[in-house]
């Protein structure tokens, strides 16, 4: 078979002619576009709000715990200071039972002291027989100078009768270097005489102030009794 010689022969090809195919897929772009950004937009919101209600749940319950412990510190705060309430009630009560049994027992020991004094006036023994000095006490003052003293005469005998006489009553101590004896006179405004007149049956309580003068240290206290009748 001769093959034809001439000029090339190209294939033709139909194409359709429709103006508004571009536009319309530039659309559909565009909407496909649009589309998968408000899904985006909506998948990123609901995200965002599932995380904005997690964490409003979790300071929700924080809230709630910090509320329990709160209420839980009040309550050992409360509970602490009703212990140390109790405890101190406690310890004021032992205490005052302890000023109390002080309180009694000082008084016992005055009441044993009178009914020895009592004893003896009423029941003396042969070799308690006259006149007695009884006891000589001292107390302080607000006045470091300044004490309280209180002596005690009594007459032991089995038929008591009006004792007279007298007692002398000397401080004795230190002025400095030098010792020094100071009658009661000297020191008590309430003593006018060196010898303290006695006239009793029974007993004779003499007490009063006395003033010690700055730089004396007294170190003991001289007592002489003295019966003129009987």
């Amino acid at each position: 078979m001769d093959t034809v010689k001439g000029s090339p022969q190209y294939r033709s090809v139909v194409v359709r002619h429709e103006p508004g195919r571009r536009s319309k897929l530039i659309a559909s772009l565009l909407a496909v576009a649009v589309a998968i950004a408000l899904l985006s937009a909506w998948f990123g919101s609901y995200v965002v709000n599932q995380q904005l209600a997690a964490v409003e749940q979790e300071r929700d319950e924080l809230s709630i715990a910090w509320l329990e412990a709160q209420q839980a510190l009040e309550a050992s705060q409360q509970e602490l200071a009703n212990l140390s309430t109790g405890a101190e009630v406690d310890r004021q009560a032992v205490d005052d039972v302890r000023s109390v049994l002080k309180e009694q027992e000082q008084q016992i020991a005055v009441l044993n002291e009178e009914i020895s004094f009592y004893k003896g006036l009423m029941a003396p023994t042969d070799r308690e027989r006259g006149l007695s000095i009884r006891g000589w006490e001292v107390y302080p003052t607000n006045d470091p100078q300044r004490f309280h003293y209180k002596l005690l005469m009594q007459q032991l005998a089995l038929k008591h009768r009006v004792l007279k006489g007298s007692v002398t009553v000397v401080i004795a101590g230190r002025e400095g270097d030098i010792e020094k004896s100071i009658n009661l006179a000297d020191l008590s405004a309430d003593v006018s005489a060196t010898d303290l007149p006695l006239r009793f049956k029974y007993f004779q309580n003499i007490e009063g102030e006395l003033e010690l003068p700055a730089g004396f240290k007294p170190m003991r206290v001289d007592l002489v009794a003295k019966a003129t009748a009987p």
